[in-house]
């Protein structure tokens, strides 16, 4: 009997561990999101896991090259989906076959990138002050800022923060 109740008081401790660590990381705005899509790839391959954090103090931090998790309505749904932060507001871009330009300036994207799908949907537009331009890495399978717009920054929930 004194085995059983040592089982089950380790049992109930590495449970009370688990929950705790889980709890907290949890109430700290770590959440996993799957990448259903193959949009960032190779970046993200289609139905990876990876581990992002929830922050609003985030949409005034946003920087060039960072993957955002984005709040994306399509068809009547909202999604969440985690796209390349290309664009910042207030910025004049420029998509096409040539590449990308930020206020008539080449910029240099990011290795992982495919720049072959950028010339399927050439754009030109200034960012509005509250929007970020986002990419997917793989450029002729995403559905980004190409074909939605802007972003806006309250659409931005929190940033990718590693995958496995």
């Amino acid at each position: 009997m004194k085995i059983l109740k040592r089982v089950a008081i380790g049992l109930a401790c590495i449970v009370a561990f688990y929950y705790l660590s889980f709890g907290t990381l949890y109430l700290a705005g770590f959440r996993v999101y799957r990448f259903p899509t193959a949009a960032m790839e190779p970046t993200i391959p289609r139905n990876e896991m990876a581990i992002g954090r929830l922050s609003e103090f985030y949409r005034n931090k946003i920087s060039r090259f960072d993957i955002a998790v984005c709040r994306v309505r399509l068809e009547g749904s909202e999604e969440l989906y985690g796209k390349r932060v290309i664009g910042l507001p207030r910025e004049r871009i420029t998509v096409n076959a040539q590449g990308v330009r930020i206020d008539g300036r080449v910029l240099a994207l990011p290795a992982a990138m495919n720049r072959e799908g950028l010339s399927i949907k050439p754009c030109e537009l200034t960012i509005p002050n509250d929007a970020v331009f986002v990419l997917g890495d793989n450029t002729p399978n995403s559905a980004d800022s190409r074909y939605l717009g802007p972003i806006l920054k309250k659409d931005v929930v929190g940033y990718l923060v590693f995958k496995k």
